[in-house]
């Protein structure tokens, strides 16, 4: 049911959530024009490309030269030369589309790629994994949405408006970690790699993704790893001044200099940063560590070290490192934010709103909505109906999930809805330690039969259809398929639960249990009881909750429902063992490593001032060894079999036990096209190729 459910939504996203518009637009017109006659998957010929053009262009058929298929990289040359835009390709010396493979491509095909992926033209699209694959055959469904970019080539002008629920603390996420900062930075900032609506990596600010195999990440040899990256020529900061290495450089300094910056613990780790030229720096650290080419502490596929233009708060950052007193500075530049990505900062009035206004000069091309409105609206209620009165233009975080079924049942006249895979799921974290006296087991959980036995009791599908309106994926693991490690979740050691209340009930009675004569287990004169905690306010898991309660008296275990204040539970609750089971969310990052969360020096103890985030207490020396290993591991292969053990211990044990994962809810106007948003990229990935065709 997984992978159908995986294979269903690529297929669905991969048609809604690219960087054209969707093909169930563009083909059609492009079948009834008689311009494709077959439109599929196949390749398309020479011979198909040469009459699909005289139809489109009349005269320009001739310009198609060639026998066989077509290669992605002939198509966007010949597409060049029949819109004349051969000058223009001709102005680039190098690639440049943000694909993981560009440089693979033929250096001939360089400038009209970079152009076919410009936010005005839109030529060509990504292919799974973020991926150009230059020279292989294109498709001929690839082709007419091709074609009819360039017969109805994105519209400049308008803008767009989307509401929020706060103001926000302010514009720079290097010193304030609010989420609506993060929502504004994505559109704002740039950063030296990004991740797309798939999970995977791909280079922005730099040309290429550092990896031993390129050269660009090196082990020394007194064991340390330096790490080079080469940033793209042209960009610009906002105020028009070239981004240069040194800014990169100003900013490590920064942040390790005593400023209060959100977070800079893989700054602190960097031992040198090497300017080697205007465009090209290197980093060292003392050992290798996994990830350590995304190049910054928090979100680097975000922003890197790219938040500080060294011209303009180079004197004020030495002024506040001089009087160690740093308000001004931090005021300026979280009041003042000039970055580099496609829009830049234009006016914000508290409690009203903040626009955005695109940015000329961004280096993959001037946005094509002029300004971005979002609107502050603090109530949830008051966002919806605007929204159904057509008053919001899109949104992300901006509805609830059931809002976006609703909006999408009553205003699909007016609007499009997306539901966006997601990596941070639902889960029932069981306590393995006593509350009583967290050196002992658990008396009920501390067995690994009673945890699987609880995830056997739970029909996972129906939380999804009742909670979910059917729309969430039942998981396996504390990550999805967005997850970098992805592949891991295929290896056959991986245990998947499926709803079996037989089998839950005959390993309770493996592990001593026995049912008496109210239908409960017990064991030692005790019954199956425990405690379920939740944090008050969430309407679903208050419904999620009672379903799993009902789910388990079929098993016979009696589950008390408990519902306590958030701020309770994470400060007094939660990492002080206290509890039988809680349910709640959990989300992460794209890359984020198990050693993160499932050491066992994570589990919160005065040793770590009780901030570990292995609250169930899971405590396993194989697996220790297996994810510390993994995240100091740079060879891909080798990294991905450490996870594969990690994941088949994790889910015979089950620390936490896994439910479901519900999609991310996005909409948009019809009338905005190539819309697109994702878990892990924000609105700002390729918020420049948005446009408005009404």
């Amino acid at each position: 049911m997984k992978k159908l459910f995986v294979l269903m939504l690529i297929f669905f996203f991969s048609s809604l959530l690219l960087g054209q518009v969707f093909p169930e637009e563009a083909i059609p017109v492009i079948e009834s024009k008689g311009i494709l006659s077959s439109v599929d998957e196949s390749p398309l010929t020479f011979s198909e490309f040469r009459t699909a053009v005289e139809k489109a262009f009349p005269g320009k058929g001739e310009l198609i030269e060639g026998t066989g298929e077509v290669s992605r990289a002939n198509f966007a040359v010949a597409m060049v030369e029949v819109l004349d835009l051969k000058s223009e390709a001709a102005a680039y010396d190098e690639i440049c589309t943000t694909a993981l493979d560009e440089w693979d491509a033929p250096k001939e095909a360089w400038g009209a790629l970079t152009v076919a992926y410009r936010s005005n033209h839109q030529l060509l699209d990504f292919r799974y994994g973020h991926a150009i694959e230059a020279n292989s055959p294109i498709t001929r469904k690839e082709a007419a949405v091709s074609i009819y970019m360039a017969l109805n080539p994105p519209v400049a002008g308008g803008l767009a408006t989307t509401a929020v629920p706060a103001d926000a603390p302010g514009f720079n996420t290097l010193f304030t970690s609010a989420g609506l900062t993060w929502t504004i930075c994505n559109i704002m900032g740039d950063g030296i790699t990004g991740t797309d609506k798939d999970g995977f990596y791909f280079p922005r600010m730099v040309k290429r993704m550092p990896s031993l195999e390129n050269g660009l990440m090196v082990i020394n040899e007194d064991g340390s790893l330096t790490i080079t990256y080469e940033l793209r020529k042209g960009m610009k900061w906002h105020d028009g001044e070239p981004v240069t290495a040194h800014d990169a450089k100003f900013q490590w300094e920064v942040m390790n200099s005593g400023a209060p910056v959100t977070t800079n613990y893989f700054e602190s780790s960097v031992s040198e940063v090497e300017v080697i030229d205007d465009y090209t720096y290197s980093i060292t650290l003392p050992e290798p560590l996994s990830n350590a080419e995304l190049g910054s502490s928090v979100y680097a596929y975000y922003f890197g070290w790219f938040q500080l233009p060294e011209h303009v708060f180079r004197n004020s950052y030495e002024e506040a490192k001089d009087c160690g007193n740093w308000d001004a500075f931090v005021e300026e530049a979280n009041k003042n934010p000039i970055m580099t990505g496609p829009y830049k900062f234009k006016e914000y009035v508290e409690g009203q709103y903040v626009i955005l206004e695109a940015f000329d000069e961004f280096y993959m091309g001037r946005p094509n909505i002029d300004e971005i409105v979002m609107r502050i609206i603090p109530d949830m209620d008051v966002i919806f109906a605007s929204t159904l009165n057509g008053e919001i233009d899109f949104g992300r975080y901006t509805l609830t999930l059931k809002q976006s079924v609703q909006l999408e049942n009553e205003r699909a006249d007016m609007f499009n809805v997306f539901y966006t895979p997601n990596i941070a799921y639902d889960n029932l974290n069981l306590n393995l330690r006593d509350p009583e006296d967290t050196t002992k087991p658990h008396p009920i959980f501390g067995d690994k039969r009673v945890r699987q036995a609880v995830l056997y009791g739970i029909n996972r599908e129906q939380i999804s259809n009742v909670v979910y309106t059917g729309l969430a994926e039942v998981v396996d693991t504390w990550i999805t398929d967005l997850h970098q490690m992805r592949e891991a979740l295929e290896d056959p050691a991986v245990r998947h639960y499926e709803y079996s209340p037989s089998k839950a009930k005959a390993l309770l009675e493996e592990a001593g249990w026995k049912l008496n004569s109210k239908g409960i287990y017990e064991k030692d004169g005790k019954t199956l009881k425990f405690s379920l905690s939740l944090a008050s306010g969430s309407g679903d898991y208050q419904m999620m909750a009672q379903m799993i309660q009902g789910m388990l008296k079929q098993i016979g275990m009696e589950v008390e429902i408990d519902v306590m204040p958030a701020l309770v539970i994470w400060t007094e609750i939660f990492p002080y063992g206290d509890f039988d089971a809680h349910i709640s969310g959990w989300g992460y990052g794209v890359s984020d490593e198990a050693a993160n969360y499932w050491t066992t020096d994570q589990i919160p103890s005065d040793e770590n001032y009780w901030g570990g985030m292995n609250y169930t207490g899971w405590a396993n020396a194989e697996n220790d060894e297996l994810i510390v290993a993994a995240s100091r591991e740079l060879d891909p292969e080798k990294k991905l079999a450490l996870y594969e053990k990690h994941f088949a211990l994790w889910t015979e044990e089950l620390p936490v036990l896994p439910l479901v994962v519900a999609p991310t809810p996005h909409f948009a106007k019809s009338y905005i096209k190539s819309f697109n948003s994702g878990y892990d990229n924000g609105l700002g990935w390729i918020i420049q190729n948005w446009y408005i065709d009404r």
